[in-house]
């Protein structure tokens, strides 16, 4: 136990992100994969029998126009030494993406202490869409992963005045393009030209603005050039239409309001105290002088606001497209740990309660599932072992804490970590597997995959 104790205290990194990928990874675990990520299972599979290409091939191997081919090459890569596909082989990338957004989570946090480093990694934990972009293989993550990456360079540069590590931004833009098409690279690129626009380094922003435009020019040039390659002329302006004018101008309704309304419920606790925060500490946000930790807060104001305002334009608006707003949110809300004027004191205490009884929604949970499905046609269907082994478990861990913990220096971040836990298991054992069972009785083509690689 000391040595394990040591190894966490010496290598956080390592220690969150081997423990993000395995609950990541567990949180994978399905007989089949649906709805529109069958696709990405053929694009794997393809590859296998018929080597690499530059664009995801589909049925009758004909190049599929919506996605880049970054992520089925890293799929094909995970699937290659066993030779098949599986559902590891596909959501290790989306894993390992997941896991090191973590780690950067915490480093960013970390800058300043410790402590707001993995509180912003559990309020991560605590946010619904993030957990279900990995769940469902949304390449959102791969944005949000180069976003982070990008600010944190730029930020830890500055407070710790080092040499510019500028070519490694740019290095993250040119792989969001790679991943996610043109709105992998103006995310990042918005969170960092937001960053330099507040911190008043203008040159810096020009030079920035610069730069990331010719790189996007050169990154759609070459995505043009391998499309016409793979399948000429018409393909090719089938490429630049759907992942470029009409992600902006689809015949979806416009609903300016979404990521104002229902688009944010979905990031949950996380996106409401992250609220909180910016509604007590923006009256600071611009005093002539600022502490680091309040310049930190204003500049993941911005990289939040900044990515909902963009994201709105577009009429096409999905809650997993404002995914790189998570790292923000989750570092934003932590401060309510953080603070020591006593201004978020009351906001700290309803987290903390709330964790202690969110076991408590366990069986809660399970007795509306039970009553729902004596009246529905459609029952649903949780994982009621899971559930019923966890809320034990839950019981006990959440005896020890109240009993023991309440002198330990590290309380709160205790509490804080079981509610994380908590959500987990509900996420994994209640939503996740009504969700799956009843997308499973929809779905015309499942694709039945083995778990293991």
């Amino acid at each position: 136990m000391d040595v394990l104790k040591r190894q966490v205290l010496h290598k956080p990194c390592l220690s969150i992100f081997l423990v993000a990928l395995a609950v990541f990874m567990g949180l994978q675990y399905k007989a089949a994969i649906l709805n529109y990520t069958t696709r990405f299972v053929d694009f794997a599979q393809y590859m296998l029998y018929h080597g690499m290409t530059l664009f995801p091939i589909s049925d009758d191997l004909q190049p599929y126009p919506d996605y880049t081919i970054a992520n089925t090459w890293l799929m094909y890569l995970a699937s290659l030494p066993t030779g098949r596909v599986s559902i590891l082989s596909m959501g290790l990338p989306y894993c390992i993406a997941a896991a090191l957004i973590l780690v950067f989570i915490y480093k960013l946090g970390a800058l300043h202490e410790k402590r707001w480093g993995l509180c912003a990694v559990l309020f991560s934990l605590f946010t619904w869409a993030f957990l279900d972009s990995v769940n469902s293989l949304a390449l959102d993550v791969y944005p949000a992963l180069f976003a982070l990456l990008s600010f944190y360079l730029c930020y830890a540069t500055d407070l710790k005045q080092k040499p510019s590590r500028q070519g490694l931004v740019y290095l993250a833009l040119a792989l969001g393009f790679a991943f996610r098409g043109p709105i992998g690279l103006i995310g990042p690129a918005i969170v960092v030209a937001a960053y330099f626009l507040l911190s008043r380094q203008w040159r810096r922003l020009l030079v920035f603005s610069l730069v990331s435009g010719l790189i996007f020019i050169v990154a759609v040039a070459l995505l043009a050039w391998a499309a016409h390659v793979q399948g000429g002329a018409a393909f090719m302006q089938e490429v630049l239409m759907m992942q470029g004018l009409e992600r902006i101008a689809s015949d979806h309704a416009p609903r300016y309001y979404f990521y104002f309304s229902a688009g944010l419920l979905t990031y949950g606790v996380t996106v409401f105290f992250a609220v909180i925060v910016i509604a007590r500490k923006y009256r600071h946000f611009f005093q002539a002088k600022r502490t680091p930790e309040t310049s930190l807060l204003l500049y993941l104001s911005a990289w939040f606001l900044a990515l909902i305002v963009f994201f709105t334009i577009p009429n096409s608006k999905k809650a997993r497209y404002i995914l790189s707003i998570t790292p923000a949110i989750s570092l934003l809300a932590a401060y309510i740990f953080i603070d020591k004027s006593g201004v978020f004191l009351a906001a700290r205490n309803w987290m903390l309660r709330f964790c202690l009884r969110l076991p408590l929604a366990i069986p809660g949970l399970v007795l509306v599932a039970c009553l729902y499905n004596h009246f529905a046609t459609t029952p649903v269907q949780p994982n009621y072992l899971g559930l019923f082994a966890s809320f034990m478990v839950l019981a006990a861990m959440r005896h020890v804490i109240v009993r023991q913990g309440g002198e330990h220096p590290h309380r709160e971040l205790i509490i804080l970590g079981f509610g994380a836990l908590t959500f987990l298991c509900l996420d994994g054992f209640f939503f996740n597997a009504i969700t799956y069972h009843l997308e499973l009785a929809k779905e015309p083509t499942p694709k039945f995959l083995p778990y293991w690689f």
